[in-house]
């Protein structure tokens, strides 16, 4: 989850928006002058036209900020062989690297599929044949704004494109989507790896609007407005991260760094809770904080064991 442009996940709820907390320094809701900006934008709508204050609020959550590919990304990319898959209206670009059983990797809000990059040699050197992809309004994918259900289609789509899917490895606002598509879409997958994850889906949202100084009202409109425009194939209080993990069957491998300053590590804790009648392999890194997990040399190793374990 890159420098703030719009949150990638979602809030709650019936209980009031509390107090913001001290200034953050880096993460997706760190302090910035835009931040700033927008906050002072949000004081007038609020109080003048809160109709329009809870549009933009949707907008913003609705709308993916493109980073910037970086030069390794770049090489990973041009190593790929690269397709475009229609979906709805657009497209979405895939790509592959390798032969054999397939890994499919589905990366976080405001990423994209080479944020995985230095994941990849590792896992065609095993022998697997991985396959990832922009998500709808990322990358090089078509569109600028997406909905959850779209996202978690998006990966049903590639999957259904792939053939089996042996191995699912995930990212932060990824492993949501990548859970309801095997809860709601008929994703099936023998294992997975699922790196930094909420616990629900409400969450950005609560976060967001602490940020932005949004009331209760203005922020529960702006995410009645997602139920609303994705007609019904959504309702908040269904998107639990915790309870589709708690529903999946496949061996799981749940990754976290203590440092993660863009979805704290009590998330993991509140997922293992909610878990703890279903078997998972933990691993709890330090320092690395949310992005540099996925390309720790450690961490890799890591998850190439968990790959390779029997049974797994």
């Amino acid at each position: 989850m890159p420098h703030f442009a719009s949150p990638f996940v979602t809030a709650s709820d019936a209980h009031p928006i509390r107090s913001r907390p001290p200034p953050r320094e880096i993460g997706r809701f760190a302090e910035t002058s835009s931040v700033r900006w927008l906050r002072r934008v949000f004081a007038v709508l609020n109080r003048t036209a809160p109709s329009a204050s809870a549009r933009l609020a949707y907008a913003l959550l609705t709308r993916p900020p493109r980073v910037p590919e970086r030069a390794w990304e770049a090489a990973i990319r041009a190593q790929a062989h690269t397709s475009a898959l229609p979906f709805g209206t657009g497209r979405l670009a895939v790509y592959e690297w390798g032969t054999g059983p397939a890994v499919l990797l589905v990366h976080g809000w405001g990423a994209r599929a080479t944020h995985f990059g230095k994941l990849v040699p590792a896992l065609v050197a095993s022998g697997r044949r991985v396959v990832a992809f922009d998500a709808p309004a990322h990358g090089r994918s078509s569109g600028r704004h997406t909905t959850l259900p779209d996202f978690a289609a998006a990966v049903a789509a590639v999957a259904g494109h792939a053939g089996e899917i042996q191995s699912l490895i995930a990212h932060s606002f990824g492993v949501a989507m990548a859970l309801w598509a095997q809860a709601e879409w008929g994703l099936r997958v023998q294992r997975q790896v699922l790196f930094s994850s909420l616990d629900h889906c409400q969450w950005v949202t609560e976060e967001f609007a602490r940020l932005v100084d949004l009331p209760s009202a203005v922020i529960e409109r702006g995410r009645q407005l997602m139920v609303e425009r994705t007609n019904g194939r959504m309702t908040w209080d269904a998107l639990s991260v915790a309870d589709w993990l708690r529903q999946s069957t496949a061996p799981t491998l749940l990754l976290h760094d203590a440092d993660d300053a863009e979805v704290p590590i009590h998330h993991f804790f509140n997922l293992m809770k909610a878990c703890a009648q279903r078997p998972l392999d933990l691993h709890v890194t330090e320092g690395l904080g949310h992005h540099r997990l996925l390309g720790d040399a450690g961490v890799i190793a890591r998850v190439m064991d968990f790959l390779h374990a029997p049974g797994h």
